[in-house]
């Protein structure tokens, strides 16, 4: 997998993590017009089933952090999530004066509350930033991961941490309420180490090679493009039959391994590719639109491709207006700080 893959990839994570927002409710299916129902369940809710970008995101990013480990043996991660705050903080700056002239009871409340969204570690004004500090805290640690993991077999690596996924999915399903939620220091420890397993899987792959010998496998077995994308469709039909996220990570390797072997024209991976370079910035938006702020105005489309499409580009456009201004900001810390 290459880099620009990779950035293609996580357009479609990015994707599909808007449209598991928009539609993952089975109650709020009565605010827009569903395309059918099975069993009183909307198919747009059935089909989130298939998204779950988070483990994308991570497999990703292990991938690639692991690259860079490769190669610059970099210890020295805290430039990366610097910058990443940078736009963050960005986000939270303009969410909140939007919220505080639509909703000034509401934002930016306490000094507690903004430091604590500030920081990540309790994100009540957008659960959605849920994931920015656990991540935060794997990038950062991800050198001294990597190298205490090379130590060792990577398949064995990887079923460790198939193990470890499944072990802290089914804490977080069973006790997460009575002794997680609430606390959140213990919380965000928790989930350092959930979120680590996927990124920790996606760093093997790279060291074993996968996706490539994969796609050779799937060349000689599947010759022409529409046996690749007909079973590519098969995956995500048989994913939206399983209502557990135990078997997700499998999912997102085989979806990754088909979607790679996929011959696609130039301009599905020029406008994944621009989805990707904004990916995280739509991440950290994209629900302060659909959720907290607009949610009567973007719901008020009706049909789920409207409304779906208005949030995608309303999204991807802030995002790149926040990049930009945040961008600036870094140009300028760099410059004096060198």
């Amino acid at each position: 997998m290459t880099k620009q893959e990779s950035v293609i990839l996580k357009g479609v994570a990015i994707l599909f993590m808007i449209y598991g927002h928009l539609f993952l409710y089975p109650e709020w299916g009565v605010m827009y017009e569903p395309l059918f129902q099975i069993n009183s369940v909307s198919f747009e809710c059935l089909l989130t089933r298939a998204t779950g970008p988070v483990a994308f995101y991570l497999l990703l990013g292990g991938y690639g952090m692991y690259y860079i480990y490769q190669k610059k043996k970099e210890k020295n991660q805290l430039s990366r999530i610097r910058n990443l705050y940078i736009n963050f903080w960005v986000v939270l700056l303009l969410f909140v004066l939007i919220g505080h002239f639509l909703k000034p009871d509401a934002y930016p409340g306490s000094f507690k509350a903004l430091l604590t969204n500030a920081t990540g570690f309790n994100t009540t004004y957008n659960g959605e930033w849920w994931f920015l500090l656990p991540y935060s805290l794997v990038v950062l640690s991800s050198y001294w991961v990597f190298k205490f993991v090379d130590r060792f077999n990577p398949l064995l690596v990887i079923f460790g941490s198939i193990f470890g996924l499944f072990s802290t999915s089914f804490v977080i399903s069973r006790f997460g309420s009575d002794y997680l939620y609430a606390y959140h220091f213990r919380y965000n420890l928790f989930l350092y180490f959930h979120l680590l397993w996927d990124f920790v899987i996606g760093a093997m792959l790279l060291r074993m090679n996968f996706f490539t010998l994969a796609k050779c496998k799937i060349k000689k077995y599947l010759p022409r493009n529409i046996y690749v994308i007909a079973a590519l469709l098969l995956l995500v039909t048989i994913r939206c039959f399983f209502v557990t996220s135990a078997v997700h990570i499998f999912y997102v390797v085989a979806f990754i391994t088909l979607f790679l072997s996929i011959s696609r024209s130039k301009i599905i991976d020029s406008t994944l590719s621009v989805l990707g370079k904004y990916s995280m910035n739509m991440w950290l938006i994209h629900t302060c639109i659909c959720y907290y702020l607009f949610r009567d105005f973007i719901y008020g489309f009706k049909y789920p491709i409207i409304i779906y499409i208005a949030v995608v580009v309303l999204s991807l456009l802030s995002a790149m207006i926040v990049t930009k201004i945040a961008n600036n900001i870094i140009k300028l810390i760099n410059h004096y700080h060198h």
